[in-house]
């Protein structure tokens, strides 16, 4: 790998540091109720710090076990690194942690007998961020995925995919050339997207042939094959989570094909709504950076549409999954907001909010009769009648 990967850290990898950061902090205390030792696993974990001072990933795994572990939970970390030169700047990066950070010299696909034994004892939270998407082949995730599950362990994932370079890499493999983009997102990768990768090691990335139909699909632009491409790839991972959410981040709002792509994993609720709000935050500090100047001297706000959700909109999205799932609990319509367009699109004090007022107009009723409910309390349209079928049978 080009040294120059860690020189400084890239304005677009600081989101998923925020990201990492931000959802520790109540993940281990959350996750300390199950009442089993946590193990944070790095599982790409690189130098550790960037040459200009800022944080990698296993400096902020680090602090955050260091800060819980002195409130006496029981929360360790491991980094692994399989370059050997990187994995000797990080082990002295983590000398002054190594109480409680394991850094270890190995590709991730060793580690994998010793995190199965591990699982069975361990609350398990997987940071995948490779140098390059030939590092995230999918049935050696699904091996780390599936020996956790079959454990009854909870395991959580935070991963990062480079879905553009994937997908240039699927068109040249068909011959597509003249539908290849030219954007800033393949710049500044530790994957070259000029490389020619074979079908065999693409379906392997992807779990998979069924690439090669996206890719070859002339009804589809370049972002809607990474569309298509990232629905098929999550629903391979829903074979072993209950929720499979995602975040594409860029460099700048005006491009069309995003840096990468955060996929996050989880077999709890909760966790789904923390990542959401997180991520929501991140998507309005992006955009707020975006055009914080230009509204600054404009006449109107002049951030795009897409990014506001009206009120209206989420109203009637609302009415619309409680009548079609009634009685429902509020958690519940949180859940399938989520899931249906608005994660990282809104947060769920909003949603919260929005529901209070359609209680308050007497559009919906509650289980408790009060406007003030807590996620538990069921909704129903108010002077309803009939049989609803469940939208989640």
């Amino acid at each position: 790998m080009d040294g120059s990967f860690f020189s400084a850290k890239r304005p677009w990898s600081r989101y998923k540091d925020y990201l990492l950061q931000a959802y520790l902090e109540p993940y281990i205390p959350k996750v300390n109720r199950l009442g089993k030792p946590i193990l944070i696993v790095d599982c790409f974990a690189g130098r550790g710090q960037f040459d200009d001072g800022s944080p990698g990933s296993p400096l902020i795994i680090a602090e955050a076990v260091q800060r819980w572990r002195g409130q006496n939970m029981p929360v360790t970390a491991r980094c692994t690194e399989s370059d050997p030169e990187n994995f000797a700047v990080l082990e002295n990066i983590l000398a002054c942690h190594r109480d409680y950070v394991q850094a270890t010299c190995g590709c991730f696909e060793e580690t994998l007998p010793l995190l199965e034994q591990e699982a069975k004892q361990n609350t398990v939270f997987l940071y995948v961020d490779p140098y390059t998407v030939k590092g995230l082949r999918f049935d050696r995730m699904k091996r780390v995925y599936d020996q956790i599950r079959t454990s009854s362990s909870s395991v959580e994932t935070l991963m990062n995919f480079n879905v553009a370079i994937f997908m240039r890499w699927a068109l040249a493999a068909v011959k597509r050339w003249e539908e290849l983009p030219e954007n800033d997102a393949f710049e500044s990768m530790a994957d070259d997207p000029d490389d020619r990768v074979e079908r065999d090691e693409l379906s392997g990335i992807a779990g998979g042939d069924y690439w090669i139909k996206i890719a070859e699909d002339a009804t589809l632009d370049f972002n809607g094959k990474l569309k298509r491409f990232l629905d098929e790839y999550t629903q391979r991972m829903l074979s072993s989570f209950r929720y499979v959410t995602r975040f594409a981040v860029k460099e700048k709002y005006h491009h069309s094909v995003p840096k990468y792509v955060l996929i996050f994993a989880t077999r709890h609720r909760d966790g789904v709504r923390l990542m959401n709000d997180f991520m929501c935050k991140a998507r309005r500090a992006f955009v707020t950076e975006q055009f914080e100047k230009v509204n600054r001297t404009a006449l109107f706000d002049l951030t795009p549409a897409e990014e506001l959700v009206e009120p209206e909109e989420l109203s009637s999205s609302i009415m619309e999954i409680v009548q079609g799932s009634s009685p429902i609990t509020r958690l519940d319509v949180q859940l399938y907001l989520f899931l249906r367009g608005f994660f990282a699109r809104i947060t769920e004090s909003e949603i919260n909010g929005c529901i209070t007022e359609l209680l308050k107009a007497k559009k919906l009723q509650s289980s408790t009769g009060k406007f003030r409910i807590n996620d538990e309390a069921t909704l129903t349209v108010a002077k309803q009648s009939g049989t609803q079928r469940s939208l989640f049978e």
